[in-house]
């Protein structure tokens, strides 16, 4: 018996948005306990946390490069 399997993109999945007690705005992909595709959700989720994680460390790493140089 093989698995199908079911690509769950990570614009699939619903995004929250809270407020940290600092006042910063933090996002989150909310996945569902009860989903049939909890596994591919899960996966998709954090697929789209680390990428974000990646450009946010990028964009640091090229502010400290341009005010390094100035």
């Amino acid at each position: 018996m093989t698995k199908q399997r079911k690509d769950v993109r990570p614009s699939d999945l619903k995004t929250k948005r809270f407020t940290a007690p600092d006042g910063t705005v933090i996002q989150m992909k909310v996945v569902r306990a009860d989903s049939p595709t909890f596994g591919f959700d899960i996966q998709a989720a954090f697929r789209s946390n680390v990428r974000r994680i990646r450009e946010e460390r990028r964009e640091r790493q090229r502010a400290a490069q341009d005010a390094a140089q100035a």
